[in-house]
């Protein structure tokens, strides 16, 4: 079948290769090359690079319009699929063929820009993966296929991206061979804007639990952080001992935001006497690290706010 493939980040490359493997990807449409890096030099989309390996035409637009009507008709493509276009697609164009757009989440839950993340802020609710048809609303259109995963909070963000994209290719494909009919949304909705830097600092009046998923959720954007005397620290990994309180059973007290080390591990004192074990920080100006070289190098008591 000839497809359009609408996508910008590496997620959306990594569904591009997989799709053409099965199917003729007659043009991709993908977000204009933006500046990146210290340099700030204009780079392409991660789609873009992948599209040009593969010798796949293609369309950069920040915004589409009526003009690209044009595109759409003489590709003679049948089905346009969207994976994290990073724009909306105009009546004009939904109308021409069908867009089916692949969402991180179990609709009407989590719909916008970060469903994934929403779901591991919360715990894991309408983790999924769902292949919906855009119409004009965000992320209202009828269902198409839908599947929860039960997410592994071992796994950061990123990683689980990957798999959960693989699972919607999957999805997708099957979808593409049976063509079944859209069944419109159900059931109560939520919404996952974009998380801004300033929310991603820990609040260290929740327990290690709750800071776990927030850590795991955040990685690789925009990242948990604290701060050490007054310069921030980022929080990339970490596991969770759960809620036990330690400090009753070790008859230690330490207020939230203390340090230390024990059996090996280096930990963060939360709420009502919860630990959180920290695997990997990235201190200001410096790459990513293991905690424990971290702690070893402070050689010094540690309190992070």
């Amino acid at each position: 079948m000839r497809l359009i493939f609408a996508g910008t980040p590496a997620n959306a490359a990594q569904a591009l290769s997989l799709l053409a493997k099965s199917h003729e990807i007659a043009l991709v449409i993908t977000r204009e090359d933006a500046v990146s890096g210290r340099k700030q030099e204009l780079k392409p989309s991660a789609v873009a690079e992948t599209a040009t390996e593969l010798g796949i035409p293609i369309l950069k637009r920040n915004r589409l319009t009526a003009d690209e009507i044009k595109d759409i008709r003489s590709s003679g493509a049948e089905v346009a699929i969207v994976v994290a276009y990073g724009a909306l697609v105009p009546k004009v164009l939904l109308e021409e063929i069908p867009w089916w757009n692949l969402h991180f989440s179990v609709l009407p839950q989590w719909r916008g820009a970060t469903p994934l993340q929403h779901s591991m802020l919360s715990g894991g609710s309408g983790a999924g993966v769902t292949l919906f048809e855009l119409e004009a609303g965000l992320d209202t259109g009828p269902i198409i296929a839908s599947e929860s995963i039960e997410i592994d909070f071992s796994r950061t963000c990123g990683e689980l991206l990957t798999d959960f994209t693989s699972r919607g290719v999957e999805m997708t494909l099957e979808a593409l061979s049976s063509r079944p009919t859209p069944i419109a949304q159900s059931g109560e909705s939520s919404y996952a804007p974009k998380i801004a830097r300033s929310q991603a600092r820990l609040d260290l009046s929740e327990v290690a639990s709750s800071l776990h998923c927030k850590v795991m959720a955040l990685n690789p954007e925009p990242m948990a952080w604290l701060e050490l005397e007054g310069t921030p620290i980022r929080i990339l990994r970490t596991a969770s001992l759960g809620d036990t309180n330690w400090d009753s059973l070790d008859q230690v007290e330490s207020k939230p935001g203390a340090v230390t080390s024990g059996a090996g591990k280096i930990w963060l004192h939360c709420a009502e006497g919860t630990k959180l074990e920290l695997l990997e920080v990235q201190p200001a100006g410096k790459k990513p690290m293991f905690a424990a070289d971290w702690y070893r190098g402070l050689n010094r008591e540690v309190h992070l706010d």
